[in-house]
């Protein structure tokens, strides 16, 4: 009777289990038709570390945010004081396709619609359930108002479509081949029902609207934000019902210090943990030697550039760009400024380098070679001569003519390039040009960009996961929502819509090549260099830091993971949804060994009848 009890409980578990390999491949046919897309579960990177709870986290940062509104925030410290409150449906983490909140995506046979499943069981900061219609929201807000930060990403949206509470459909005009990579990955989940109100009140005056804090920074991220003094800090607690499980710190500090070498005396005294911002290469060693002091260095894909108003003249004139990109000497830069943590720009812009590397157009490479007497050249023809013999040309109208290079000053090897540029102007043979470095505060500084204030500046931009990218930095405005020196060229408006819309490789390839080849013609900006940071962390009081190669210490992961190095008693808390998961999956699997037990003592029965 024994082994009929369990003959029948390995049936009735073969028979559910075969069922689910029924459903399974039948989801499997229909993918077929479609493109479904692979991603990495996020929770992969939070296996193996122990859950030691407590302590504060504080970390430099060299800028501070200008505004705390996601839908506009552009600058680098508006988006890192605003990640740890929000999930993503996905991320890129160590260069792979990372699910969070995402539990599938499919495209269509026509690559017009992409249906999303979420995960269930996300909670917001305020206990209000996330879903298909916070995830349709914020896609909605993107798509349809223009002076949203991400707007470019999301110029293809047709309209999304809630199927139920876990599953929308996102519908396209035209396919889309970088949405995933570029729009998704960047995409922080919007509550619904805080913004949906403020929008209907406010309409497109939410573009200067201050969120209140943190009433109006609900996420469903790791941390809550608790506490802003301008000027000083910004404070987070850890949200101990996210859906991961709780971080293991308890409270996180991003400390705002605008001087590198003050931020790097704290992390010599542990007066904060790590810092992320810029120093020189010089004090490397000397951070080294420090005890309890680690440095990590990553490869930033951002292309450091000398940014032209192509709206002011004469840095409307192509030409006068063009004369200006031969007097900046890239090569010294990386050579003796930076110290060799850094490779030459490329005046194509896409970095020859990892993810970009196949898009990259490497015959531009060497084009605008250092050389002040071909820039002598072009100035002559276009009237820019030394007139009254003072060593400084003046205007073609004869008039004096002066400019300025902003640079944060927070970052040293910005305020020396500023320096170094206008050294460079003043040594043109028959006359230089005066160009006046001046260093800033960013936050300063930055309004003056955006707002096409000001002549020329030095500025680090963002690239993107999908060479699309190129839409929203060198499409003209509004879709060019990143293209902050005003750069129109209807040649470059089409192919990059183009480009947006292929998914054929080489298609794809040979129309980047084009765009870039265009682009070093125009000269919009002039890219410089991109960076290899070295940035310093304490590793004597915490541990799990997360150190990938093209992201610095301190990101998404480590926020999750780093834990203090002493023992601490984890508090109580909730299942988490990623838990219970795998809870059921352990129930699955030991019942098919229970299964395939019985099933192999009743043979052995048999074979001894």
């Amino acid at each position: 009777m024994h082994y009929t009890k369990l003959a029948s409980m390995a049936v009735v578990v073969l028979v559910i289990l075969s069922n689910v390999v029924l459903i399974v491949n039948a989801m499997k046919s229909y993918s077929s038709q479609g493109l479904t897309i692979k991603g990495t579960p996020i929770s992969k990177w939070l296996k193996g570390f122990p859950k030691i709870y407590g302590g504060t986290l504080k970390v430099a940062l060299p800028g501070e945010p200008n505004v705390f509104n996601w839908w506009t925030a552009s600058s680098l410290w508006d988006l890192i004081v605003l990640s740890p409150i929000y999930s993503r449906l996905v991320r890129i983490i160590n260069g792979t396709l990372a699910f969070e909140l995402a539990e599938s995506i499919e495209w269509s046979p026509d690559y017009k619609v992409l249906t999303i499943k979420i995960v269930k069981g996300v909670k917001f900061h305020d206990g209000k359930p996330l879903t298909a219609h916070d995830v349709a929201f914020t896609i909605d807000i993107l798509s349809k108002k223009s002076w949203t930060y991400y707007h470019g990403y999301f110029l293809n949206v047709e309209k999304v479509e809630v199927v139920d509470d876990y599953t929308l459909k996102v519908c396209f005009k035209a396919p889309d081949a970088g949405f995933i990579y570029n729009a998704l990955t960047v995409m922080n989940i919007m509550p619904k029902h805080i913004w949906e109100p403020i929008f209907k009140s406010m309409g497109d005056k939410v573009a200067k609207y201050s969120p209140k804090i943190p009433d109006d920074l609900v996420g469903s991220g790791p941390f809550k934000i608790a506490e802003y003094v301008p000027g000083q800090y910004v404070k987070y607690v850890a949200n101990k019902d996210y859906w991961l499980g709780r971080p293991c710190i308890d409270e996180l500090i991003y400390v705002f210090v605008s001087e590198a070498n003050v931020a790097i005396l704290a992390v010599q005294k542990g007066e904060v943990d790590a810092y992320v911002g810029w120093i020189t290469p010089e004090v490397v060693p000397e951070l080294l030697s420090t005890p309890g002091v680690a440095v990590h260095v990553f490869v930033s894909d951002t292309f450091y550039h000398w940014g032209l108003n192509n709206l002011k003249w004469p840095f409307n004139i192509t030409e006068f760009r063009r004369a200006l990109a031969y007097c900046v000497n890239r090569e010294a830069i990386v050579k003796e400024l930076l110290m060799g943590y850094g490779s030459v720009g490329n005046p194509g812009v896409v970095p020859p380098f990892g993810v970009h590397a196949q898009w990259c157009n490497r015959e531009l490479l060497n084009k605008y070679k250092f050389n002040l007497t071909k820039a002598a050249e072009i100035l002559d023809k276009l009237g820019f001569k030394d007139i009254d013999g003072d060593g400084w040309r003046e205007a073609s109208d004869g008039r004096d003519f002066s400019f300025e290079i902003y640079a944060p000053s927070y970052d040293v090897i910005r305020v020396r390039v500023a320096e170094l540029i206008s050294e460079w102007l003043s040594k043109i043979p028959g006359g230089g040009l005066k160009a006046i470095p001046k260093a800033v505060e960013w936050k300063t500084v930055w309004p003056l960009i955006k707002g096409a204030k000001v002549d020329t500046w030095l500025l680090g931009s963002g690239t993107g996961n999908d060479i699309s990218w190129l839409l929203r930095r060198f499409h003209s405005r509004p879709e060019g929502t990143g293209n902050w020196v005003r750069y129109s060229n209807p040649i470059v408006d089409e192919l990059t819509e183009k480009l947006v819309t292929t998914f054929d490789p080489e298609e794809r390839k040979r129309i980047a090549y084009r765009i870039q080849e265009i682009i070093a013609e125009d000269v919009p900006l002039i890219t410089l260099y991109y960076r290899k940071f070295p940035m310093p962390y304490r590793i004597d009081k915490f541990d799990g830091w997360f150190l990938a190669e093209d992201e610095p210490s301190v990101n998404f992961i480590t926020l999750l993971r780093v834990h203090l190095k002493q023992y601490a008693t984890a508090p109580t808390t909730q299942p988490t949804v990623m838990a219970i998961r795998e809870a059921i999956t352990t129930i699955i699997v030991i019942a098919a060994i229970i299964a395939i037990i019985a099933i192999l003592l009743i043979r052995k029965r048999t074979w001894y009848k």
